[in-house]
């Protein structure tokens, strides 16, 4: 991704977590259409404040901590069927990786598996199968706490600095971004199994995962070998953490006059990101062709938590 692509952009909605009236939505939709320059958020529309990178990872760590004080090692995590126990022991595998890339110690991977996410710790989540709870969990609280030290001590200038991670060629600030959405949405994952609600996402964070969830759409649709065919997608998110971009939706294009215009809540989107909900089950107002619409929801599915 370009640096380009990896800005966190758009800021649209205030935090309001409820779908609006018809009647509101029209006029979210016709503001989007409004003349701005193109990929940019429309500040009187309500753009709220966007979270410190490292802040924001640090306090999403702190609330899976605060959750696992109250977690059955051997109840089952879905959508993996992993336990709770191998599910910390993944992090604990992924949090080693993101240390040794930013040069924090030695850990040996299987390069060949480097590019994808899940297949990198596969082998950690089979041996933890066995493994005691409470001793994993003290493993990752030791690996995750230096981590987050080293990560709270990055000023603006460390921040940019750029770093290989999975098949992402990207700075810190913006892979910090991508671990927000995996442990947001292991957070989540852990409290259906706890029968529990999730903690609250507040605006700030959601600012930076949409943003980043947007502009990662091109990189998800090469992945996924879907035709591009040049154009452009004009993404409405509402809600809290919400804003409005021309995306291109070939990687690395400047954007053009949209040829398809896709309205859904914030959240909802970021579990879609997440592969959470399948883009058919995402509730979405389209305008334009729908074909080109599900091929930008498959290309915004990369961020296999």
């Amino acid at each position: 991704m370009s640096e380009a692509d990896d800005e966190v952009l758009g800021l649209l909605a205030s935090a309001v977590a409820v779908r609006p009236p018809d009647s509101l939505l029209d006029g979210i939709v016709d503001a989007a259409r409004g003349s701005r320059p193109s990929g940019q958020a429309i500040e009187s529309l309500g753009g709220g404040r966007k979270a410190n990178p490292a802040e924001a990872f640090v306090q999403t760590v702190d609330e899976f901590a605060a959750l696992l004080t109250a977690a059955d090692g051997g109840a089952i995590v879905e959508p993996y069927g992993w336990s709770v126990t191998q599910l910390v022991a993944h992090l604990v595998e992924v949090d080693l990786y993101l240390g040794r890339q930013l040069g924090l110690w030695e850990h040996e991977i299987d390069e060949s598996l480097e590019a994808d996410h899940l297949a990198l710790t596969e082998g950690a989540v089979r041996a933890a199968v066995r493994a005691d709870f409470a001793d994993t969990v003290a493993r990752w609280q030791q690996v995750s706490g230096d981590l987050c030290a080293h990560i709270s001590s990055l000023d603006t200038e460390a921040m940019r600095r750029r770093i290989k991670f999975h098949m992402l060629d990207t700075r810190i600030s913006t892979v910090l971004v991508v671990r927000i959405f995996e442990v947001w949405t292991h957070i989540e994952d852990l409290c259906r199994a706890l029968r529990r609600d999730a903690p609250p996402l507040d605006a700030a964070r959601l600012h930076l995962m949409t943003g980043v969830a947007v502009a990662a759409i091109p990189l998800g649709m090469l992945l996924g070998k879907l035709d591009d065919g040049g154009h452009t997608a004009r993404i409405v998110l509402t809600g809290r953490g919400g804003g409005v971009w021309n995306q291109s939706l070939r990687l690395g294009a400047d954007p053009g006059e949209p040829s398809v215009t896709i309205v859904a809540d914030a959240i909802e989107f970021c579990r879609l990101a997440a592969q959470r909900i399948a883009p058919v089950d995402l509730s979405a107002e389209v305008e334009g062709s729908m074909d080109l619409a599900l091929d930008v929801l498959r290309g915004a599915s990369v961020f296999a938590a």
